[in-house]
Protein backbone atom coordinates (compact mmCIF):
# COMPACT_ATOMS: atom_id res chain seq x y z
CA UNK A 1 0.00 0.00 0.00
CA UNK A 2 0.91 3.55 -0.32
CA UNK A 3 2.44 4.94 2.58
CA UNK A 4 0.62 8.10 2.33
CA UNK A 5 -2.61 7.77 0.04
CA UNK A 6 -3.48 10.70 -2.40
CA UNK A 7 -6.22 13.12 -1.06
CA UNK A 8 -8.55 13.84 -4.51
CA UNK A 9 -11.82 15.76 -4.63
CA UNK A 10 -13.03 13.39 -7.31
CA UNK A 11 -12.08 9.32 -8.07
CA UNK A 12 -13.95 8.63 -11.00
CA UNK A 13 -13.75 4.59 -11.96
CA UNK A 14 -14.62 4.42 -15.72
CA UNK A 15 -12.92 6.44 -18.67
CA UNK A 16 -15.18 5.32 -21.31
CA UNK A 17 -17.67 8.00 -23.27
CA UNK A 18 -19.47 8.83 -19.87
CA UNK A 19 -16.89 8.69 -17.76
CA UNK A 20 -14.50 10.77 -19.09
CA UNK A 21 -17.05 13.22 -20.81
CA UNK A 22 -17.33 13.64 -16.90
CA UNK A 23 -13.84 13.98 -15.82
CA UNK A 24 -13.27 16.61 -18.73
CA UNK A 25 -16.34 18.77 -17.78
CA UNK A 26 -15.54 18.65 -13.90
CA UNK A 27 -11.78 19.41 -14.26
CA UNK A 28 -13.00 22.67 -16.75
CA UNK A 29 -15.85 23.49 -14.09
CA UNK A 30 -13.28 23.34 -11.15
CA UNK A 31 -9.54 24.56 -12.60
CA UNK A 32 -7.91 23.89 -9.08
CA UNK A 33 -8.96 20.23 -8.46
CA UNK A 34 -7.41 17.14 -9.44
CA UNK A 35 -9.87 14.71 -11.25
CA UNK A 36 -8.18 10.64 -10.87
CA UNK A 37 -9.83 8.29 -13.37
CA UNK A 38 -9.02 4.34 -13.18
CA UNK A 39 -9.35 3.29 -16.45
CA UNK A 40 -8.37 -0.63 -17.27
CA UNK A 41 -7.28 -0.56 -20.93
CA UNK A 42 -3.80 -0.01 -20.62
CA UNK A 43 -3.33 1.31 -23.90
CA UNK A 44 -5.91 4.59 -25.20
CA UNK A 45 -9.23 4.93 -24.52
CA UNK A 46 -11.81 2.31 -23.70
CA UNK A 47 -12.33 0.13 -26.61
CA UNK A 48 -16.33 0.99 -27.81
CA UNK A 49 -17.32 -1.22 -30.88
CA UNK A 50 -21.06 0.76 -31.08
CA UNK A 51 -22.33 3.36 -33.70
CA UNK A 52 -24.25 5.84 -31.84
CA UNK A 53 -26.76 7.98 -32.16
CA UNK A 54 -25.49 12.01 -30.25
CA UNK A 55 -29.25 13.71 -29.71
CA UNK A 56 -28.83 17.56 -30.52
CA UNK A 57 -28.45 18.67 -27.16
CA UNK A 58 -24.95 16.28 -27.12
CA UNK A 59 -23.58 17.77 -30.11
CA UNK A 60 -24.65 21.35 -28.71
CA UNK A 61 -22.17 20.61 -25.69
CA UNK A 62 -19.45 19.17 -27.45
CA UNK A 63 -19.29 22.29 -29.47
CA UNK A 64 -19.39 24.20 -26.59
CA UNK A 65 -15.95 22.76 -25.15
CA UNK A 66 -14.15 22.64 -28.51
CA UNK A 67 -14.58 19.01 -29.22
CA UNK A 68 -16.97 18.86 -32.36
CA UNK A 69 -14.82 20.41 -35.43
CA UNK A 70 -12.87 17.09 -34.97
CA UNK A 71 -15.81 14.61 -34.89
CA UNK A 72 -17.77 16.56 -37.93
CA UNK A 73 -16.05 14.96 -40.80
CA UNK A 74 -16.92 11.43 -39.46
CA UNK A 75 -20.64 12.07 -38.02
CA UNK A 76 -23.92 11.62 -40.46
CA UNK A 77 -26.77 14.01 -39.38
CA UNK A 78 -30.13 13.05 -38.72
CA UNK A 79 -32.00 15.56 -40.59
CA UNK A 80 -35.26 13.71 -40.56
CA UNK A 81 -37.18 11.00 -38.08
CA UNK A 82 -39.63 8.74 -39.76
CA UNK A 83 -41.92 6.65 -37.13
CA UNK A 84 -43.99 3.73 -38.44
CA UNK A 85 -45.89 1.02 -37.56
CA UNK A 86 -45.43 -1.82 -40.35
CA UNK A 87 -49.12 -2.70 -41.58
CA UNK A 88 -50.74 0.40 -40.30
CA UNK A 89 -51.14 3.57 -41.57
CA UNK A 90 -49.99 5.99 -39.15
CA UNK A 91 -46.71 7.37 -38.68
CA UNK A 92 -44.93 10.69 -37.58
CA UNK A 93 -42.31 12.48 -39.15
CA UNK A 94 -39.69 15.25 -38.00
CA UNK A 95 -37.71 17.06 -39.49
CA UNK A 96 -34.84 19.28 -38.24
CA UNK A 97 -35.46 22.49 -40.12
CA UNK A 98 -38.98 23.03 -38.67
CA UNK A 99 -37.71 22.47 -34.76
CA UNK A 100 -34.72 25.35 -36.11
CA UNK A 101 -31.82 22.94 -35.83
CA UNK A 102 -29.38 21.55 -38.41
CA UNK A 103 -29.65 18.32 -37.62
CA UNK A 104 -31.99 16.83 -35.03
CA UNK A 105 -28.56 14.55 -33.75
CA UNK A 106 -25.75 12.94 -35.08
CA UNK A 107 -24.75 9.27 -35.86
CA UNK A 108 -20.99 8.70 -35.15
CA UNK A 109 -18.58 5.79 -34.32
CA UNK A 110 -18.22 5.43 -30.38
CA UNK A 111 -14.64 4.29 -30.71
CA UNK A 112 -14.31 8.28 -32.69
CA UNK A 113 -15.64 9.97 -30.07
CA UNK A 114 -13.63 7.95 -27.16
CA UNK A 115 -10.28 8.61 -28.67
CA UNK A 116 -11.51 12.76 -28.87
CA UNK A 117 -12.62 13.00 -25.21
CA UNK A 118 -9.45 10.91 -23.97
CA UNK A 119 -7.26 12.90 -25.79
CA UNK A 120 -8.64 16.10 -24.23
CA UNK A 121 -8.63 14.38 -21.20
CA UNK A 122 -4.60 13.93 -21.92
CA UNK A 123 -4.29 17.21 -22.70
CA UNK A 124 -6.04 18.90 -19.74
CA UNK A 125 -3.40 19.56 -16.97
CA UNK A 126 -6.09 18.95 -13.77
CA UNK A 127 -6.51 15.28 -14.95
CA UNK A 128 -4.68 12.37 -13.50
CA UNK A 129 -5.27 9.66 -16.35
CA UNK A 130 -4.42 5.94 -14.45
CA UNK A 131 -4.41 3.74 -17.66
CA UNK A 132 -4.19 0.26 -16.34
CA UNK A 133 -5.88 0.70 -12.93
CA UNK A 134 -8.46 -1.76 -12.32
CA UNK A 135 -10.86 -0.72 -9.40
CA UNK A 136 -10.99 -3.28 -6.52
CA UNK A 137 -12.79 -1.68 -2.98
CA UNK A 138 -14.04 1.15 -1.57
CA UNK A 139 -14.48 1.89 2.38
CA UNK A 140 -16.60 4.83 3.65
CA UNK A 141 -15.50 7.52 6.18
CA UNK A 142 -17.22 10.64 7.65
CA UNK A 143 -15.40 12.58 5.93
CA UNK A 144 -13.90 10.92 2.39
CA UNK A 145 -13.77 7.45 1.24
CA UNK A 146 -10.87 5.02 0.89
CA UNK A 147 -10.35 3.73 -2.71
CA UNK A 148 -8.11 1.17 -3.50
CA UNK A 149 -7.38 -0.08 -6.71
CA UNK A 150 -4.61 -2.34 -9.09
CA UNK A 151 -2.33 -1.29 -11.57
CA UNK A 152 0.65 -3.01 -12.74
CA UNK A 153 0.62 -5.69 -10.43
CA UNK A 154 0.80 -2.90 -7.60
CA UNK A 155 -2.17 -2.19 -5.41
CA UNK A 156 -2.54 1.71 -4.70
CA UNK A 157 -4.89 3.55 -2.50
CA UNK A 158 -6.67 6.95 -2.66
CA UNK A 159 -8.61 8.60 -0.40
CA UNK A 160 -11.33 11.17 -1.98
CA UNK A 161 -14.08 13.67 -1.51
CA UNK A 162 -16.07 11.91 -4.06
CA UNK A 163 -16.17 8.71 -5.85
CA UNK A 164 -18.00 8.27 -9.04
CA UNK A 165 -18.43 4.91 -10.63
CA UNK A 166 -19.05 5.19 -14.35
CA UNK A 167 -17.63 1.52 -14.55
CA UNK A 168 -20.03 0.61 -17.15
CA UNK A 169 -23.57 -2.26 -17.10
CA UNK A 170 -21.53 -4.89 -14.43
CA UNK A 171 -19.66 -1.63 -12.54
CA UNK A 172 -17.39 -3.02 -9.68
CA UNK A 173 -18.13 -0.07 -7.96
CA UNK A 174 -21.96 -0.30 -7.37
CA UNK A 175 -21.39 -4.05 -5.97
CA UNK A 176 -18.87 -2.36 -3.80
CA UNK A 177 -21.75 -0.13 -2.52
CA UNK A 178 -23.97 -2.24 -2.09
CA UNK A 179 -26.09 -1.04 -4.49
CA UNK A 180 -28.75 -3.68 -5.68
CA UNK A 181 -30.10 -3.45 -9.53
CA UNK A 182 -33.89 -4.12 -10.89
CA UNK A 183 -34.00 -6.03 -14.11
CA UNK A 184 -36.58 -5.92 -16.92
CA UNK A 185 -36.43 -8.69 -19.27
CA UNK A 186 -37.96 -7.73 -22.55
CA UNK A 187 -37.61 -11.28 -23.73
CA UNK A 188 -35.83 -9.83 -26.92
CA UNK A 189 -32.40 -9.75 -28.67
CA UNK A 190 -30.42 -6.86 -30.04
CA UNK A 191 -28.97 -7.33 -33.64
CA UNK A 192 -26.69 -4.66 -34.79
CA UNK A 193 -24.47 -4.47 -37.37
CA UNK A 194 -23.52 -1.95 -40.74
CA UNK A 195 -26.28 -2.36 -43.43
CA UNK A 196 -24.87 -1.24 -46.69
CA UNK A 197 -27.47 0.39 -48.96
CA UNK A 198 -28.06 0.55 -52.65
CA UNK A 199 -28.92 4.48 -51.90
CA UNK A 200 -27.94 6.91 -49.01
CA UNK A 201 -30.59 7.77 -46.35
CA UNK A 202 -29.63 10.96 -47.33
CA UNK A 203 -30.22 12.20 -43.86
CA UNK A 204 -33.45 9.98 -42.80
CA UNK A 205 -33.30 7.54 -39.53
CA UNK A 206 -36.36 5.39 -39.49
CA UNK A 207 -37.79 3.62 -36.58
CA UNK A 208 -39.80 1.09 -37.83
CA UNK A 209 -42.43 -1.41 -35.36
CA UNK A 210 -42.18 -4.92 -37.01
CA UNK A 211 -44.04 -8.48 -35.85
CA UNK A 212 -40.52 -9.66 -35.73
CA UNK A 213 -39.74 -6.45 -33.34
CA UNK A 214 -38.67 -2.95 -33.83
CA UNK A 215 -36.12 -2.22 -36.54
CA UNK A 216 -34.37 1.52 -36.08
CA UNK A 217 -31.59 2.47 -39.16
CA UNK A 218 -29.79 5.38 -38.66
CA UNK A 219 -27.98 6.74 -41.33
CA UNK A 220 -23.86 6.74 -42.39
CA UNK A 221 -21.60 7.94 -44.53
CA UNK A 222 -20.88 6.01 -47.77
CA UNK A 223 -24.46 4.11 -48.66
CA UNK A 224 -24.23 2.61 -45.24
CA UNK A 225 -26.90 2.36 -42.01
CA UNK A 226 -26.26 1.73 -38.15
CA UNK A 227 -29.66 -1.30 -37.66
CA UNK A 228 -30.57 -2.40 -34.58
CA UNK A 229 -32.96 -5.03 -34.83
CA UNK A 230 -34.93 -5.91 -31.96
CA UNK A 231 -36.30 -9.49 -32.34
CA UNK A 232 -37.42 -12.73 -30.16
CA UNK A 233 -34.79 -14.81 -29.19
CA UNK A 234 -35.91 -17.87 -31.11
CA UNK A 235 -35.80 -15.65 -34.50
CA UNK A 236 -32.47 -14.42 -33.32
CA UNK A 237 -30.70 -18.20 -32.91
CA UNK A 238 -31.80 -18.64 -36.37
CA UNK A 239 -30.82 -15.22 -37.89
CA UNK A 240 -27.19 -15.43 -35.80
CA UNK A 241 -26.60 -18.78 -38.05
CA UNK A 242 -27.36 -17.48 -41.19
CA UNK A 243 -25.44 -16.48 -44.15
CA UNK A 244 -24.87 -12.87 -45.15
CA UNK A 245 -27.72 -12.84 -48.12
CA UNK A 246 -30.39 -15.03 -45.82
CA UNK A 247 -29.77 -12.20 -43.22
CA UNK A 248 -30.46 -9.30 -45.24
CA UNK A 249 -33.20 -10.68 -47.10
CA UNK A 250 -34.92 -11.26 -44.00
CA UNK A 251 -34.19 -7.87 -42.89
CA UNK A 252 -35.75 -6.15 -45.96
CA UNK A 253 -38.88 -8.77 -45.70
CA UNK A 254 -38.90 -7.53 -42.06
CA UNK A 255 -38.60 -3.05 -42.61
CA UNK A 256 -39.75 -3.34 -46.27
CA UNK A 257 -38.54 -0.89 -49.07
CA UNK A 258 -39.51 2.40 -47.40
CA UNK A 259 -35.58 3.05 -47.09
CA UNK A 260 -34.96 1.25 -50.46
CA UNK A 261 -32.78 -1.77 -51.37
CA UNK A 262 -30.55 -3.58 -49.12
CA UNK A 263 -26.82 -4.84 -50.23
CA UNK A 264 -24.91 -6.26 -47.63
CA UNK A 265 -24.24 -6.18 -43.67
CA UNK A 266 -21.16 -6.46 -41.58
CA UNK A 267 -19.95 -6.56 -37.81
CA UNK A 268 -23.07 -8.09 -37.05
CA UNK A 269 -23.26 -8.34 -33.11
CA UNK A 270 -26.35 -9.75 -30.90
CA UNK A 271 -26.83 -8.94 -27.45
CA UNK A 272 -30.08 -9.26 -24.93
CA UNK A 273 -32.30 -6.54 -24.63
CA UNK A 274 -32.86 -5.43 -20.88
CA UNK A 275 -33.65 -2.91 -18.58
CA UNK A 276 -31.22 -2.15 -15.45
CA UNK A 277 -31.97 -0.11 -13.57
CA UNK A 278 -29.87 0.77 -9.83
CA UNK A 279 -32.18 0.49 -7.15
CA UNK A 280 -30.47 3.98 -6.34
CA UNK A 281 -27.61 6.03 -7.41
CA UNK A 282 -25.99 7.75 -4.37
CA UNK A 283 -24.34 6.30 -1.60
CA UNK A 284 -21.83 8.20 0.98
CA UNK A 285 -19.78 10.25 -1.10
CA UNK A 286 -20.15 8.14 -4.11
CA UNK A 287 -23.01 8.46 -7.06
CA UNK A 288 -22.95 6.02 -10.23
CA UNK A 289 -23.47 7.50 -14.19
CA UNK A 290 -24.40 5.93 -17.06
CA UNK A 291 -24.67 2.67 -17.41
CA UNK A 292 -23.32 1.52 -14.07
CA UNK A 293 -26.96 3.22 -12.87
CA UNK A 294 -28.94 2.65 -15.84
CA UNK A 295 -28.67 0.56 -18.99
CA UNK A 296 -32.25 0.98 -21.30
CA UNK A 297 -33.47 -0.57 -24.71
CA UNK A 298 -31.59 1.20 -27.38
CA UNK A 299 -35.23 2.19 -29.19
CA UNK A 300 -35.33 5.84 -29.40
CA UNK A 301 -31.43 6.29 -28.87
CA UNK A 302 -31.31 7.50 -25.11
CA UNK A 303 -29.55 5.27 -23.49
CA UNK A 304 -25.94 6.88 -23.81
CA UNK A 305 -27.56 10.37 -24.31
CA UNK A 306 -29.21 10.36 -20.87
CA UNK A 307 -25.42 9.58 -19.70
CA UNK A 308 -24.57 12.35 -20.98
CA UNK A 309 -26.53 14.35 -19.04
CA UNK A 310 -25.25 12.77 -15.87
CA UNK A 311 -22.10 14.21 -16.87
CA UNK A 312 -23.38 17.59 -16.99
CA UNK A 313 -25.10 17.45 -14.18
CA UNK A 314 -22.66 16.08 -11.83
CA UNK A 315 -20.68 19.07 -12.93
CA UNK A 316 -23.67 21.43 -12.45
CA UNK A 317 -23.87 20.26 -9.09
CA UNK A 318 -20.34 20.57 -7.92
CA UNK A 319 -18.93 23.86 -10.06
CA UNK A 320 -19.60 25.85 -6.75
CA UNK A 321 -19.16 22.79 -4.03
CA UNK A 322 -16.03 23.05 -1.93
CA UNK A 323 -16.56 19.91 -0.91
CA UNK A 324 -17.25 17.00 -3.93
CA UNK A 325 -18.96 14.85 -1.67
CA UNK A 326 -21.35 16.30 0.80
CA UNK A 327 -24.58 15.76 0.95
CA UNK A 328 -25.67 18.67 -0.30
CA UNK A 329 -23.46 18.15 -3.32
CA UNK A 330 -24.42 14.59 -3.99
CA UNK A 331 -28.08 14.93 -3.23
CA UNK A 332 -27.97 18.30 -5.71
CA UNK A 333 -26.84 16.19 -8.12
CA UNK A 334 -30.17 13.39 -7.95
CA UNK A 335 -32.13 16.86 -7.79
CA UNK A 336 -30.99 17.55 -11.46
CA UNK A 337 -31.51 14.31 -12.16
CA UNK A 338 -34.55 12.27 -11.12
CA UNK A 339 -37.36 13.87 -13.30
CA UNK A 340 -35.06 13.35 -16.37
CA UNK A 341 -34.92 9.59 -15.16
CA UNK A 342 -38.43 9.13 -15.12
CA UNK A 343 -39.39 10.73 -18.22
CA UNK A 344 -36.75 8.74 -20.09
CA UNK A 345 -36.72 5.40 -18.98
CA UNK A 346 -40.74 5.88 -18.64
CA UNK A 347 -41.05 6.70 -22.78
CA UNK A 348 -38.16 3.51 -23.56
CA UNK A 349 -40.19 1.28 -21.60
CA UNK A 350 -43.57 2.34 -22.64
CA UNK A 351 -42.51 2.20 -26.30
CA UNK A 352 -41.44 -1.17 -26.09
CA UNK A 353 -44.22 -3.13 -24.50
CA UNK A 354 -46.63 -0.50 -26.36
CA UNK A 355 -45.05 -1.54 -29.67
CA UNK A 356 -44.36 -5.49 -29.20
CA UNK A 357 -47.83 -6.64 -28.77
CA UNK A 358 -49.62 -7.71 -31.88
CA UNK A 359 -53.25 -7.48 -30.89
CA UNK A 360 -55.66 -5.73 -32.71
CA UNK A 361 -56.92 -3.26 -30.32
CA UNK A 362 -53.56 -2.04 -29.44
CA UNK A 363 -51.94 -1.97 -33.05
CA UNK A 364 -55.00 0.36 -33.68
CA UNK A 365 -54.71 2.37 -30.98
CA UNK A 366 -50.75 2.79 -31.76
CA UNK A 367 -51.58 3.94 -35.39
CA UNK A 368 -54.25 6.43 -33.94
CA UNK A 369 -51.24 7.64 -31.96
CA UNK A 370 -48.79 7.91 -34.42
CA UNK A 371 -51.15 9.81 -36.78
CA UNK A 372 -52.18 12.37 -34.33
CA UNK A 373 -48.32 12.68 -32.90
CA UNK A 374 -47.69 13.53 -36.70
CA UNK A 375 -50.47 15.70 -36.81
CA UNK A 376 -50.77 17.72 -33.67
CA UNK A 377 -48.02 20.31 -33.81
CA UNK A 378 -47.47 21.17 -30.10
CA UNK A 379 -47.10 17.24 -28.93
CA UNK A 380 -45.05 16.70 -32.06
CA UNK A 381 -42.74 19.43 -30.63
CA UNK A 382 -42.31 18.08 -27.55
CA UNK A 383 -41.48 14.99 -28.31
CA UNK A 384 -38.92 16.26 -30.77
CA UNK A 385 -37.43 18.13 -27.49
CA UNK A 386 -37.37 15.50 -25.34
CA UNK A 387 -35.67 12.94 -28.35
CA UNK A 388 -32.73 16.07 -29.07
CA UNK A 389 -32.10 15.87 -25.44
CA UNK A 390 -33.46 19.66 -24.57
CA UNK A 391 -36.09 20.28 -21.83
CA UNK A 392 -39.62 20.32 -23.08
Amino acid sequence: MDAQPVIAPVVISGGGLVGALAALLLARAQPQWQIHVLEPNEQGPAQDQRVIALAAATVELLQQHGLWAELAQQSCGIEHIHVSDRQQLGMTRLHAQQHGVAALGQVIAAAQLNQVLYQACQQQANIVWHSGARFISTGAERDYREVVFEQHGETHQLRTQLLVGADGQRSEVRSQLGIQITSTDYQQVGIVGILHLQNSLNGWAYERFTDSGPIALLPMTNNRASLVWSVNPAMAEQLQHCDEASFVRQCQQAFGYRAGLFSGIEQRAHYPLQLHLAEHSLAHRALLIGNASHTLHPIAGQGFNLGVRDAIALRDSLACSDDAGSYRSVSGYWQLRAADYRTIIGLTDGLVRGFSNQLWPLTAVRSIALFGLDQLGPVRNQFARQTMGFKA
